[in-house]
């Protein structure tokens, strides 16, 4: 399933590791290229073709750690009442949509995704620019319906309550 654990009261996601799968073909990509230059180039004695190998370097480490950055600082957590997206390293940031607000949940998967079995959430809420998207969820069918769960409840206890109140 899902790199989910239970933190306290609700469960935690994070985007698989697979999603970043194109950013690991172009590291694989930056290797064969720097092994195909390196015999060509003079890194020793040419400052030009050292700021070259260095700058396809930094290129290929970029893409091989954007994805760790991502899994490790950014993680959805899936409450009773809400669900929540936090992220960041020094500026964090919190969106929250109470199950309340939530207007429509989406499944997608891309070509890519459908190989590799795993798939996007987005849940929108009433508010513009409400939107929280659980990217690379590997069984997305699966996280669609805890949440609808969790918002069918809220919303029959909601109902409940103002046919109590009459």
């Amino acid at each position: 399933t899902n790199i989910m654990e239970k933190q306290g009261h609700g469960l935690v996601y994070r985007t698989s590791r697979i999603y970043y799968f194109t950013n690991y073909v172009i590291v694989a990509l930056v290797v064969i290229i720097l092994a195909i230059l390196y015999p060509m180039l003079n890194i020793f004695t040419n400052l030009l073709h050292l700021a070259l190998f260095f700058g396809i370097m930094a290129i290929g480490a970029g893409f091989a750690e954007q994805p760790e950055w991502e899994i490790l600082f950014k993680k959805y957590i899936v409450t009773n009442n809400e669900i929540m997206k936090l992220e960041g390293i020094l500026n964090k940031r919190k969106t929250v949509i109470p199950f309340q607000n939530v207007s429509d949940i989406t499944v997608t998967k891309t070509f890519n995704e459908r190989i590799f079995k795993i798939g996007t959430v987005h849940v929108r809420g009433f508010k513009e620019g409400a939107d929280i998207i659980l990217k690379g969820m590997r069984d997305p069918y699966e996280v669609h319906g805890i949440i609808q769960e969790k918002i069918n409840l809220i919303r029959d206890k909601t109902m409940k309550a103002s046919r109590d109140k009459k």
